[in-house]
């Protein structure tokens, strides 16, 4: 109970003191429809994000002088427009083919007004970064996704394609933690498997050996 406590006042903190970095990102009050400029380039911004380990989307707040604050057009039926199954769905009619974009989407009462806003909580890729899968405009014809297209979240809450040497460096370091993260979690639970009190069988002792080969065939060839 503390620790789901914790994570609720954790997600109320979004609401009650906002703030944008890289991970965090505000949206206006709009309606999600999955063809219009808003709802494309807040897909394109969930790509984004989970091309550079994950982060959250509050929709519901106007950017002001004062900062970001609750929209005053927002409403509960805007909010019902986020439902997951079909924000899931159009987010990865635009990923290519295979990929699955994880996401979760908090619905949160804010403590002083009393209206649900959509936390959408976007998480990192496991092995391959997100690709764009085709290209997509808006109603007015503004180029919004484009195919072959890997997006990243930059600081300064910019969105854009990986086009600079830094964008590179960055997103290959994550591909080569990633990996070196699976190899160790993989090596970890092998190896204790051969220490285990019980003699390793001979089948275990293949099992490590095609592990190894399969490691060393796996790092000549790069992440």
């Amino acid at each position: 109970m503390i620790e789901q406590a914790d994570t609720a006042a954790f997600r109320q903190r979004f609401l009650t003191h906002p703030g944008e970095r890289q991970d965090v990102d505000y949206k206006a009050s709009v309606a999600f429809t999955s063809n219009d400029s808003f709802s494309l380039k807040l897909m394109r911004h969930i790509q984004g994000m989970a091309n550079v380990g994950g982060g959250w989307l509050v929709i519901g707040f106007a950017e002001t002088d004062q900062g970001h604050v609750p929209d005053p057009s927002h409403t509960n039926t805007i909010c019902s427009s986020y439902e997951p199954t079909r924000l899931s769905q159009a987010v990865d009619s635009c990923v290519a083919r295979g990929q699955r974009v994880r996401l979760t989407i908090h619905f949160v009462v804010h403590s002083d007004n009393g209206i649900r806003y959509p936390l959408i909580q976007v998480e990192g890729f496991e092995r391959l970064p997100y690709v764009c899968r085709s290209d997509k405009a808006a109603p007015d014809g503004e180029p919004i996704l484009r195919q072959g297209a890997v997006y990243i979240r930059r600081p300064g809450a910019e969105t854009a394609p990986v086009s600079t040497p830094q964008d590179w460096e960055e997103l290959i370091n994550r591909c080569v933690r990633l990996r070196r993260d699976e190899f160790l979690t993989e090596f970890r639970e092998l190896f204790e498997r051969m220490t285990s009190p019980t003699p390793p069988s001979s089948s275990a002792t293949e099992e490590l050996t095609e592990f190894m080969n399969e490691m060393r065939d796996r790092w000549r060839s790069g992440p």
